[in-house]
């Protein structure tokens, strides 16, 4: 990357201010409406579509 600007970390922490690595608990909801739509999907089209299967 020739045209990017050498700064240094002092510069570049400006960009950047994380003070946590604590997940949201928005983040948490979604993750956890997935695995819930994952086991629903599941249970109700996998299952009985494997049964033709075996």
């Amino acid at each position: 990357m020739a045209d990017s600007p050498n700064t240094e970390p002092k510069q570049d922490r400006r960009y950047h201010t994380y003070t946590t690595h604590r997940i949201p608990w928005y983040i948490r909801v979604m993750w956890l409406c997935f695995w819930i739509g994952m086991i629903w999907y599941i249970v109700t089209y996998a299952i009985p579509m494997a049964k033709n299967y075996f």
